[in-house]
């Protein structure tokens, strides 16, 4: 299943020898950005891409509230990155509504917001 992009979502990917090792998805709900479908190739991982990517797109993060919902295991990596904890009460209700649908699920996942 890939995921579906939207017209008012960003993509953004890095490239290596003219072939994606790296991207992510900015999406738009209400006056927030969601970071969705961050991923990073099995060979770059580690590499400081992913971490790179996310220093390039501190303006536009900071432009209006990012949140994110990170696997547990990636809590110190998106920590570096500018995010913190923050509680679902404080968030845009549609967002706060995906949280709880992927929590639910069983995902061992966090809510974080940039800034």
């Amino acid at each position: 299943m890939r995921p579906q992009v939207a017209k008012s979502d960003a993509v953004y990917v890095a490239l290596k020898n003219r072939k994606i090792i790296a991207a992510l998805r900015l999406c738009t709900h209400e006056d927030a950005w969601l970071l969705r479908s961050m991923c990073v190739g099995r060979d770059d991982r580690n590499s400081g891409v992913g971490s790179y990517m996310l220093s390039a797109l501190q303006d536009i993060l900071a432009e209006k509230p990012c949140y994110c919902f990170p696997f547990e295991h990636l809590e110190g990596f998106y920590k570096r990155a500018g995010f913190g904890d923050t509680n679902v009460e404080e968030i845009p209700v549609i967002i706060a509504d995906k949280y709880r649908k992927y929590s639910d699920q069983g995902r061992k996942i966090l809510l974080m917001k940039f800034g």
